[in-house]
């Protein structure tokens, strides 16, 4: 084979094989211009649906000064009320075809005295469009040190699609009348990534 030749094969096989990366793959940093709504909740309710039980009248989306906020004022407060019961602020995301959802929340929850027992429980799930719930993160009274945490989760495979979905986030706390420890929950945000597919790279040909 002359050097020439050899030359003139090897780049078309470099150019087919950028062509199948462009058109398969992408760096997963790119992010669609989509997220939550009011996700650092300083709109108050506005985005959120809240539930809260036996008394419906609890204010979940606060700004009270009791327990700050992260950033701005207010925040979601999910327990630490005293009476039995369940809190749940969901809101409805839709997210775009062919991205994968990315969910990051700061979380704090209140310091606990040495000893006890893991008694309380932050769940959050997402909804997936089938109506299939998945728990995304969880976590106890015995987790917090009083400092807001950052967390991040991967949505699952149920979430991705070529065409355009919509799900629900949902974060609820079980009360009880005995413990009074709130979940404390700000800037909410979705992103929304292109999903890595592995390249196909043409085989060399020998001639």
């Amino acid at each position: 084979m002359t050097s020439r030749f050899r030359s003139a094969r090897l780049g078309a096989s470099a150019v087919i094989a950028a062509a199948a990366i462009g058109l398969v793959g992408a760096p997963a940093a790119q992010a669609a211009p989509v997220g939550t709504v009011n996700g650092d909740f300083e709109a108050g309710n506005t985005g959120w649906s809240s539930f809260s039980t036996p008394f419906g009248g609890a204010q979940l989306i606060n700004a009270s000064s009791a327990y700050p906020a992260r950033s701005g004022s207010w925040k979601a407060e999910l327990g630490g009320r005293g009476f039995t019961g369940v809190n749940r602020i969901t809101q409805q995301v839709t997210i775009p075809a062919n991205r994968v959802p990315v969910l990051t929340f700061w979380l704090r929850v209140p310091p606990q005295g040495p000893g006890g027992l893991a008694y309380r429980e932050l769940d959050v799930e997402a909804t997936a469009p089938d109506g299939t719930p998945y728990l995304l993160a969880s976590r106890t009274n015995k987790d917090g040190n009083g400092a807001y945490e950052q967390v991040t989760v991967t949505l699952p495979d149920a979430f991705f699609s070529t065409a355009e979905k919509t799900a629900i986030l949902s974060f609820m706390v079980v009360e009880d009348s005995a413990n009074k420890v709130p979940f404390l929950v700000d800037d909410v945000s979705m992103a929304y990534r292109l999903k890595i597919v592995r390249p196909w790279f043409p085989p060399v040909l020998n001639f």
